[in-house]
């Protein structure tokens, strides 16, 4: 039995990034950059005004309620180059190239017209006020976003502006998911007595989709050896990760243990020392990285949460790849005796974090309304309201 901390860091020690793939900049949300971007020309690539208003030599304004002959209209998109002279203003819109000479611009809301002239009700004026100058954002040449940077929302619009159409990133992980038990029954079919409904799977490739990782297939299999073997064999040689859910403890019909060693993979450890999700089972091979999860869904969510995404994170090229975690003032007293660390389902509100009703290891009705989970080492067996606990935000 491994300690959490010895748990992750064996996992991340076998973990590495996958291999680089070409993506478009619109079809890239929630990669990761493999290579540095440069940019091909400066944001902005001309002057351009920030504001509605009026440009202007701003030396022009030499006391308050100046006035200024209106000279001409500059717009957003208006290929004409326009200079402007001494004692006039132009009229120009957000965006917009600001006129050659014009140093200034004084937003509408601080001049008055009147026959053709504009009045500026500002004083002093100064210079590159209201303006966005060449290379602001970025300059021609210049790193973009380098190797390693996250691509979100902001990242595709960012890029897009510098019309680059296409990206390396690192690929995200093929998933197989291997789902045993005897007693599971799929939604929608008959339950009988001594059934229940199968829930894992669904869990897992929603928690997938949550981390963009859609290349996922699952599988079922009986409580049987040569089933789960064969399973198990299929899976590997066809994803990257496969994530087992039940068959890994000590019953008569847990087999994942035995059908990954006859498969030839090799474990790196098995069984956390921690509460829920004590017998987590850590595999390889030459190209597979295996987890076999506890079949008790609550179990097998805070081993997924805590283990398998951050190693699925590191393979697709993420750096800060756990949970954040903070420290939070708990909302009540908690307590527990044992010899294992505990991981409880909370939820994080104004503040502080409170455990929730309902931490058995088969109850998910409080992981539906969790946001956070609170690590409680064994050195922390017990805390009083206002204590500072371990929190790690769930992703959403």
């Amino acid at each position: 039995m491994v300690t959490v901390e010895e748990a992750k860091r064996r996992i991340l020690n076998y973990t590495v990034a996958l291999n680089i793939e070409i993506r478009s900049v619109s079809d890239a949300l929630g990669y990761v950059l493999a290579e540095d971007i440069l940019a091909g020309f400066s944001l902005p690539s001309f002057r351009q005004s920030s504001m509605d208003g009026y440009a202007i030599l701003h030396t022009d304004i030499t006391e308050s309620k100046t006035k200024l002959t209106i000279a001409g209209e500059s717009k957003a998109g208006k290929a004409e180059k326009l200079f402007l002279k001494p004692g006039t203003a132009i009229r120009i819109f957000t965006g917009a190239p600001v006129p050659e000479g014009a140093t200034a611009v004084i937003m509408q809301e601080h001049t008055s017209i009147e026959n053709g002239s504009v009045t500026i009700n500002e004083y002093p004026v100064h210079e590159n006020k209201n303006l966005r100058n060449i290379g602001q954002q970025i300059r021609e040449g210049d790193v973009a976003l380098p190797a390693g940077s996250f691509v979100t929302a902001g990242t595709v619009g960012f890029l897009t502006g510098l019309n680059i159409q296409d990206i390396s990133v690192y690929r995200k992980p093929k998933i197989g998911i291997l789902v045993t038990g005897d007693e599971l029954v799929k939604t929608g079919e008959t339950l009988s007595h001594g059934q229940v409904f199968e829930s894992n799977s669904s869990m897992l490739v929603a928690a997938l989709k949550l981390e963009g990782i859609n290349d996922v297939e699952v599988y079922y299999s009986e409580d049987d050896l040569q089933a789960t073997i064969q399973s198990l064999q299929v899976l590997s040689e066809r994803n990257d990760v496969v994530i087992a859910t039940g068959g890994v403890s000590v019953g008569d019909y847990d087999y994942v243990g035995k059908a990954l060693e006859t498969i030839g993979a090799e474990t790196i450890f098995y069984k956390i020392r921690q509460k829920p999700g004590k017998p987590l089972l850590f595999a390889r091979n030459e190209n597979t990285n295996f987890y076999a999860l506890p079949g008790n869904p609550a179990s097998s969510l805070v081993c997924y949460y805590e283990y398998v995404l951050p190693a699925l994170r590191l393979m697709s090229g993420r750096k800060e790849c756990f949970l954040p975690a903070y420290q939070l003032p708990i909302s009540h007293a908690y307590s527990f005796n044992g010899e294992r660390d505990e991981f409880l389902k909370a939820f994080v509100s104004g503040g502080k974090v409170t455990s929730l009703e309902g931490q058995e290891s088969f109850a998910l009705r409080s992981f539906a309304v969790a946001n956070a989970l609170i690590y409680l080492p064994v050195s922390q067996q017990t805390v009083q309201a206002g204590d500072l606990v371990e929190v790690h935000l769930l992703p959403f």
